[in-house]
C-alpha cells in the first residue's frame, strides 16, 4: 500500500514540477522580452500581460491556439513541445515514477493545471475545453511512455518472449528497418536545418529591412528573433518540403517552391524575410529533387554491406544461398523503413502547419499529402 501511495505522490510531483519549471522559464523570458520592447518602443507597459501570454503559449505548445483582435495563432511551436516532453521524461526518470498509479496521478494533476491555465487566459482560445484538455492529455503520456516503457517489467518480458519466439534473422531485419528510418529522417531534418541557415544568411538584409520598417530597436530585435526560434522545427520541415519539390505556402498571400517564390501583401513580420527565392539553376534543382533518392540509396547500400547491417559478401561464391536470403531480409527491412518514413513524414508535416488568421492566412505550411509524396516516393 505504501508503494502505491508513493507512486501516486511521485506522479503528482512529476506533473507539478514539469509545469512549474516549464511555465516559470517561459514566463521569465516573456517578461524580459515584453519589458525590453516596452522600454525601447514606448507606449503601454506590455509586461502586465506576461502571465496571460505565458499561459497561452504553454497551451499553444500543446497544440491549442489562441486569437486576439488582430490575428489568430495556431502554429504549434514544435521546439517548445519537444523540450516539454524531454522535461517530463527527465523528471520521470529522476523521480522513478514509472508505474501506472504514477501515470494516473500525474495525468489528473496535469489536466487540472491546464484547466486552470485555460480559465485564466485572457486571450480567446480557438479550441473548446474538451479539445484543449485532450491535446494536453496527449503530451504527458508521450513523456511517460518514453521513460517508463523501456524500464517496465512488461517490456522486459515482451523482449524475452520475442527472443524465444521470433527468429534472430527476423528480429535483426526489423531492427535494421527501424534504424534505417530513423537515420534517413535524421538526415532529411539535418538538411532542412542547413537549408534554413542558408535562407537566413542569404536573406538577412531583407530581415533587417523589415525590422527597420517596423521601427524596432536592437534589444527588441534580438529578443524577438530568439523567441521565433521556437518555430525552428516547423520551418525545417517546410524547408525539407521546399527542397524536395513539395513547397509551402503562407496562406493565400505567398507560395514558395524551387520554381516559384511570389508573395503579395505579406505582413511585415521579420521572420518572413528569410523565405526563399526560386532556384534559377536547373542543375541545383535536379540535385535537390533527387536528394532523397540518393540519400536512401546510399544508406541502403551501407546497410547491405556493413557488418552492423546485413554484411553481404558477394565475392564468396560458397555463400550464394545465404546472400540471397540476406537480400530478401534487406528488402523487407527497406520496405519497413519506407513505410515508417512515410507515416512519420505525414505526422510531422501535419504538426508543422497552422494559421495566422481566419481568412487569407488561415493555412500556413505545407500540403501534407504532396510533401509526403515527394519524400516518400523517392525514398
Amino acid at each position: 500500500m505504501k508503494a502505491v501511495i508513493r507512486q501516486w505522490v511521485r506522479g503528482a510531483i512529476v506533473a507539478l514540477a514539469s509545469m512549474a519549471i516549464y511555465a516559470v522559464a517561459l514566463g521569465c523570458y516573456t517578461a524580459l522580452m515584453l519589458l525590453v520592447v516596452s522600454m525601447e518602443e514606448g507606449g503601454d507597459n506590455l509586461t502586465v500581460g506576461t502571465t496571460s501570454l505565458t499561459q497561452a503559449v504553454v497551451l499553444l505548445s500543446e497544440g491549442s491556439g489562441f486569437r486576439t483582435d488582430s490575428f489568430t495563432l495556431t502554429i504549434t511551436p514544435l521546439l517548445l513541445t519537444i523540450l516539454l516532453i524531454w522535461l517530463i521524461n527527465a523528471l520521470i526518470m529522476r523521480i522513478k515514477a514509472y508505474g501506472p498509479h504514477a501515470y494516473v496521478a500525474g495525468l489528473i494533476v496535469w489536466l487540472g493545471l491546464n484547466e486552470a491555465f485555460r480559465q485564466s487566459v485572457h486571450l480567446g482560445l480557438v479550441d473548446d475545453r474538451w479539445l484543449v484538455l485532450l491535446k494536453a492529455a496527449i503530451v504527458l503520456p508521450i513523456g511517460f511512455l518514453c521513460a517508463a516503457v523501456p524500464e517496465s517489467a512488461k517490456m522486459r518480458a515482451f523482449r524475452d518472449w520475442t527472443r524465444k519466439q521470433v527468429p534472430a534473422d527476423i528480429r535483426h531485419c526489423l531492427k535494421i528497418g527501424v534504424a534505417l528510418a530513423v537515420a534517413i529522417l535524421s538526415i532529411y531534418l539535418a538538411i532542412g536545418l542547413i537549408t534554413v541557415i542558408v535562407w537566413s544568411v542569404r536573406n538577412h538584409a531583407a530581415v533587417v529591412s523589415l525590422f527597420e520598417l517596423s521601427g524596432m530597436e536592437t534589444g527588441s530585435r534580438i529578443l524577438t528573433t530568439v523567441a521565433m526560434l521556437i518555430w525552428l522545427p516547423n520551418v525545417m520541415l517546410w524547408a525539407v518540403s521546399w527542397l524536395f519539390g513539395g513547397g509551402f505556402a503562407i496562406g493565400d498571400l505567398a507560395s514558395f517552391t524551387l520554381w516559384l517564390g511570389q508573395s503579395k501583401e505579406l505582413p511585415a513580420i521579420a521572420v518572413f524575410g528569410i523565405l526563399p527565392e526560386p532556384v534559377s539553376s536547373e542543375l541545383w534543382r535536379t540535385v535537390a529533387l533527387n536528394a532523397p533518392l540518393a540519400i536512401a540509396a546510399l544508406v541502403g547500400l551501407l546497410a547491405v554491406f556493413l557488418p552492423q547491417g546485413f554484411a553481404l559478401n558477394v565475392r564468396n561464391t560458397s555463400t550464394r544461398g545465404p546472400v540471397l536470403v540476406s537480400l530478401i531480409y534487406s528488402a523487407g527491412a527497406f520496405c519497413l523503413s519506407a513505410m515508417l518514413i512515410s507515416l512519420a513524414s505525414t505526422l510531422l508535416f501535419a504538426l508543422s502547419n497552422g494559421s495566422l488568421g481566419d481568412h487569407r492566412l488561415a493555412h500556413i505550411g505545407v500540403d501534407v499529402m504532396a510533401s509526403t509524396r515527394v519524400v516518400g516516393h523517392s525514398t
